[in-house]
């Protein structure tokens, strides 16, 4: 097996292991809490993924101008570009923590929450989940893929709801957020020692960084098409249904988040690829096949899926949602894929698709508007909104998968003849 497919494994099986804690830190919320505190958890989270999707722009930056520099940079270029990239997201880490904390009363209010303390928990979860995803994206495109693994299925994942029992015992719903806050500042001390090692040569002139705000604006907008519903449904539906989504998404959106790692192996490599004049495309199309594969796994699996499992884990209350599952894993199988796509993109400087994607989380926004009477509606607009842009990305955009198989094909032509 080749490296890059031998990280590629790895990374996808902590990316499991990491959705299987996360699994098993929403059954844990659901046995201890009350319906209506679980959703508002699950609201809680879906805030977080929002808000720092943004520095998930950040971070694939971050991975490719790391890749790129290992490839034809310095030591001391590295080390400073690190060492700026690390002062930076402190600064924004601090200021959102206040931003969030500042409008803690109103989120908690709009989001049925009941009280103000789980959103500035929320807020240092969030400020310093920030500063573990850099630190995740410079491990990342210095290809150090053990350290990304052990993000994934520990801080990100496992570590959740080991911390989870003992936080609700002691805070009740705010435990939540502590479980999550402890896992993060784990992460964090284990990732800070390879980053630190890469920014140990003296600095030197700090490279430019290029399409970090096209980057960031890309990011936000897929995260708004991938969790805006989950937010729509906490502050729009009647309670009993708030609580069904919830449960529901919690199942349906492994179909995007765990194939979706197979790209953070995918960035660096295709990024380097790029610098040293070559093509990236039989990566791209390899990992569009296992990504939109695994999600249509998962799809089957939930659709087969006795609706025992989900009242065994969750609590009869939650038997409603078992035919929302693979309804929302095709869509977000849709999504894993789009997510493929964008991520060849930033490897690429391209700017046209993020363009697309602002175009296509305004629609959903106009589409959520309209319909949000149900849970079937909120997944029927998800659906449209992502379908119809990935249809668009496969059939204009130079990098759709026809094309790019046709493309192999004639190389291969012209390399045999």
């Amino acid at each position: 097996m080749s490296d890059g497919r031998r990280a590629g494994l790895l990374v996808l099986i902590a990316s499991f292991a990491g959705h299987g804690g996360n699994y098993l830190f929403y059954v844990v919320a659901a046995r201890m809490v009350t319906p209506p505190e679980f959703a508002a958890i699950s609201a809680l989270i879906a805030f977080g993924t929002m808000t720092w999707m943004p520095v998930n722009g950040v971070q694939m930056s971050v991975t490719r101008n790391v890749a790129v520099l290992r490839t034809s940079g310095t030591p001391g270029e590295l080390s400073a570009y690190l060492r700026q990239q690390g002062r930076r997201m402190g600064v924004v880490a601090l200021v959102l923590a206040a931003v969030i904390a500042g409008l803690s009363t109103v989120l908690a209010h709009r989001l049925h929450l009941g009280s103000a303390q789980p959103v500035i928990l929320a807020a240092m979860w969030i400020a310093t989940t920030c500063v573990l995803l850099v630190m995740t994206g410079a491990v990342q495109g210095m290809e150090r893929f053990g350290y990304v693994a052990f993000a994934l299925a520990g801080p990100l994942g496992a570590l959740r709801p080991l911390l989870l029992p003992l936080c609700l015992l002691v805070a009740g719903m705010s435990g939540s957020m502590w479980a999550m806050l402890g896992a993060t500042l784990v992460g964090l001390a284990v990732l800070v020692r390879p980053v630190a090692r890469a920014a140990k040569p003296a600095p030197t002139t700090v490279p430019a960084s290029t399409n970090t705000l096209v980057t960031m604006i890309g990011l936000l907008a897929f995260s708004s098409l991938t969790n805006v519903d989950l937010l729509v449904a906490q502050a729009m539906l009647p309670e009993h249904d708030r609580a069904l989504y919830a449960g529901a998404v919690l199942l349906g959106k492994v179909a995007l988040f765990a194939p979706s790692a197979l790209a953070m192996v995918l960035l660096p490599r295709a990024a380097a690829a790029l610098e040293r004049g070559e093509s990236a495309e039989g990566a791209v199309l390899r990992t569009l096949a296992l990504t939109g594969a695994a999600g249509l796994a998962v799809a089957l699996v939930l659709w087969l899926m006795p609706t025992w499992v989900l009242t065994v884990t969750f609590g009869p209350e939650y038997a409603e949602s078992k035919p929302l599952l693979p309804a929302l894993a095709l869509v977000m199988t849709a999504a894993a894929v789009l997510w493929v796509h964008l991520t060849f993109a930033i490897a690429r400087k391209s700017k046209r698709m993020v363009v697309g994607l602002v175009a296509a989380a305004v629609a959903h926004w106009v589409l959520l508007g309209l319909l949000h009477g149900s849970p079937w509606q909120v997944i029927t607009a998800s659906g449209i909104a992502i379908g119809s842009a990935l249809v668009v990305v496969e059939t204009a955009s130079h990098s759709g998968s026809l094309r790019m198989l046709l493309r192999a094909a004639k190389s291969q032509r012209a390399a045999i003849g």
